[in-house]
């Protein structure tokens, strides 16, 4: 047996109740399991999922402009749907629908759209909700059918047509590559071919023994008079299936429909297949599929696996698209009304008791409080002396140690003018010395003498003579070019002595 896909539907994680209302049938699936319930009990964990009849609601093909903004697309469709089906003002209704994608257009959009009275909502499932307080999904039954396309039962390719006898409602639909595309109740329920078997058969027969025949022996019935007035019924009942299944294929442009379900509430009906085959001339086969859910049961009606395997494979967004139910499954308490009070009133009594509470309270943590600081206060003062005498130590040692470095100090600036001395007399002197030596050696070429030498802190002042002025520039000249790196060389001016004729000049040389 094959088992249900996994799914990230959060509902797949839960309890599942499906509830035939009509008929009040009760299937509990747990653990990929059904089991009937002959009287459900109320269980906040459970999901519980009924069924719509087709007798029970209208459905229309709705146009709306591609234009229309999501938000005002719920309106616009409950217009539209009142317009088209002069639906009365007066009267509450639940509209529904789900868009047919592979019919829009460029410039519009299409809904199937699914319309029914509060009222028929109330008094359908009220002995419902009596026993299980709410029902979170009521879903339109051809819709259901969808399913097995989600779970790959049945191909998406190709049209499909789906024909469903239950004892209170019998519809056709029909699918095409896996989307709903048309549907209509028939008036031939099974309550409805019971009632005209037994009108053709001219008495009243036990109706258990009529279902149990139809599950049983279904159209081969070795009673030839019941066979007889059964072919009959049926024959009535596919020549009008034939006349709605040409109105559909001619109204949705279909040019065959490729494959026909049926199927009933109480099981396949033996050799209603071939009946149907050749009264509709398409190839039929029981509405009987393998769901992959483990179950004790021979038959189980198969809406109600349609119902669970709708609700694993949708998320639940799309589901409330075509939800009808009107029983939710009651608030969180802090979001009820009587939640709310009580909440209120638990938030005013605290708020009345709190003032006292709260002086109690602080008092009681003020006494705490200052214990705990007096206790603190005498470690911090005993802490504080220790630090104060510590400091006090250490402030003597300072000064002692200061006295000791300013002595160091004063030594150490003494040794150092004593070095200092000492290699300018053995370095920079004797360094001073050649370098004025050389510098008056250049003197003879140039026929210059020096009469003074005056020396202020590597500044010195030579007084130069020589017969012309020409001869003291030219000298000048020369060692700037000569000695230019290692000094400066400049003369004032270049004077002659009034006595007689020689020439006078203080060359300033900078040692660098």
């Amino acid at each position: 047996m094959k088992t249900l896909f996994p799914s990230k539907n959060k509902n797949a994680q839960r309890n599942i109740l499906s509830v035939n209302t009509y008929q009040s049938t009760y299937y509990l699936f747990q653990n990929n399991a059904l089991t009937q319930l002959k009287k459900p009990k109320f269980e906040k964990k459970n999901l519980t999922v009924s069924s719509l009849a087709s007798k029970d609601f209208i459905s229309t093909l709705i146009e709306v402009s591609t234009n229309v903004p999501e938000e005002d697309l719920q309106d616009t469709i409950e217009i539209k749907t009142y317009e088209d089906l002069g639906l009365d003002q007066e009267i509450e209704y639940i509209i529904r629908f789900t868009e047919a994608p592979e019919m829009r257009t460029q410039d519009t959009r299409f809904f199937h759209v699914f319309v029914t009275e509060a009222s028929v909502i109330f008094e359908t499932f009220a002995d419902t909700v009596d026993e299980i307080k709410f029902i979170d999904y009521i879903i339109p039954r051809p819709i259901l059918i969808k399913s097995l396309y989600k779970r790959n039962i049945v191909a998406s390719a190709g049209v499909q047509g789906y024909l469903y006898f239950f004892k209170e409602d019998a519809f056709i639909t029909l699918y095409q590559d896996g989307n709903y595309i048309y549907s209509k109740p028939i008036k031939f329920t099974l309550e409805h071919i019971f009632e005209r078997f037994c009108e053709l058969f001219g008495e009243r027969v036990d109706e258990e023994t009529f279902y149990n025949i139809l599950e049983e022996q279904g159209l081969k019935t070795s009673n030839i008079h019941y066979q007889d007035i059964l072919m009959k019924l049926f024959s009535e009942i596919f020549m009008h299936v034939n006349d709605i299944l040409t109105y559909a294929k001619r109204a949705y442009n279909l040019e065959k429909i490729d494959l026909f379900y049926i199927g009933s509430v109480v099981g396949p009906i033996l050799g209603l297949n071939e009946y149907a085959q050749t009264y509709l001339g398409i190839e039929a086969v029981d509405f009987d599929f393998d769901y992959g859910i483990r179950h004790d049961d021979w038959y189980i009606d198969q809406f109600h696996y349609l119902s669970i395997t709708e609700i694993l494979s949708s998320d639940p967004s799309e589901l409330e698209n075509i939800n009808f139910t009107l029983f939710y499954r009651p608030p969180p308490f802090p979001k009820r009304k009587s939640g709310q009070f009580i909440l209120v009133s638990a938030a005013a009594v605290l708020l009345a008791l709190s003032v006292p509470i709260y002086n109690y309270v602080y008092d009681y943590y003020t006494k705490a409080a200052i214990v705990l600081l007096r206790d603190k206060e005498s470690k911090l003062r005993s802490l504080t002396t220790a630090l104060r005498n510590e400091i006090d130590a250490l402030q003597k040692t300072k000064q002692t140690y200061q006295q000791k470095l300013a002595q160091e100090r004063d030594a150490l600036v003494k040794k150092q003018k004593v070095l200092t001395s000492v290699y300018n007399k053995k370095v920079e002197y004797p360094m001073k010395a050649s370098k004025i030596k050389a510098f008056s050696d250049e003197m003879k070429a140039y026929d210059v003498r020096v009469t003074r030498v005056q020396n202020d802190d590597n500044n010195f002042t030579l007084s130069l003579v020589a017969a012309s002025d020409k001869q003291i520039t030219e000298y000048i000249k020369h060692v700037t070019n000569k000695f230019g790196d290692s000094v400066d060389a400049d003369i004032d001016k270049i004077y002659k002595s009034p006595k007689n004729a020689i020439y006078f000049g203080d060359l300033k040389v900078r040692l660098k």
